[in-house]
């Protein structure tokens, strides 16, 4: 049997199976139907030979030399040894198996191998998460060249950051806030069209009336009266023991 896998990523070419059958101990997808045959050359030391091997989604190694290729080279398995000898081109040749040390730097490599690819995966994926962000920015920059850049959390625009906005080839509007209020049924004709069609599209959020001036003082003030010239307290407002603070 050979990896359904490796025939990919060996571009191996396949031929339809003359007698489909289903197998379902190879892996936990379920019962899966077997409908392609794969020749494949391999070696084995100096052990060289071709072989036609089902096709199947297995994970436990590239190709399975099981009974049938067993009967073909009619080989015997020493079971003490756990070595296969046979005849091929006239001469005896022994398969050993590999040592417990072989095993382990053979799997210590393979997962280095995996490991070296998912670190490549996930740094190729950060460059081109980077690079789509950068080409975002490129274009919002692109688009937005004439946008005030605020400072901070602040979200009213200077002098100077007015000073900074090209408005040779581009018209640009800014909302000022000016001493005097006026009610949006008395909308001054000096306004520019935009500006009073962005007053109108939201009227609802605006007061029928505005107040001649501060809210009045009520009987409850929330603030704080601070003494000129006094020192802030610097004391624990509630005394509690360590274990009910933690």
């Amino acid at each position: 049997m050979a990896s359904a896998e490796m025939v990919e990523k060996l571009a191996l070419c396949t031929q339809p199976h003359l007698k489909p059958y289903y197998i379902q101990w190879l892996n936990n997808s379920g019962k899966v139907k077997v409908t392609r045959l794969v020749r494949v050359n391999f070696a084995i030391g100096s052990y060289h030979d071709s072989i036609d091997c089902d096709v199947v989604p297995m994970q436990a190694c590239s190709m399975l030399l099981g009974r049938p290729c067993q009967f073909d080279i009619d080989s015997l398995h020493h079971g003490k040894t756990n070595q296969y000898s046979f005849m091929h081109n006239n001469k005896k040749l022994v398969l050993h198996p590999m040592s417990p040390e072989a095993i382990l730097k053979d799997e210590l490599a393979r997962a280095t191998k995996v490991k070296n690819q998912e670190h490549a995966k996930s740094e190729n994926q950060i460059v081109a998460n980077e690079l789509e962000k950068h080409k975002k920015n490129t274009k919002s920059t692109h688009n937005n060249k004439n946008e005030i850049k605020l400072k901070a959390s602040c979200f009213i625009a200077t002098k100077s950051d007015l000073d900074e906005i090209d408005a040779s080839t581009t018209v640009c509007y800014a909302l000022i806030c000016k001493q005097t209020l006026f009610s949006l049924e008395e909308i001054p004709s000096s306004l520019p069209h935009a500006v009073t069609n962005l007053l109108l599209e939201y009227a609802d959020i605006f007061p029928k009336e505005v107040p001649p001036g501060l809210p009045t003082i009520h009987g409850i003030e929330h603030k704080i009266d601070l003494i000129p010239g006094a020192s802030l307290p610097n004391s624990a407002p509630y005394r509690t023991n360590p274990e009910e603070t933690t």
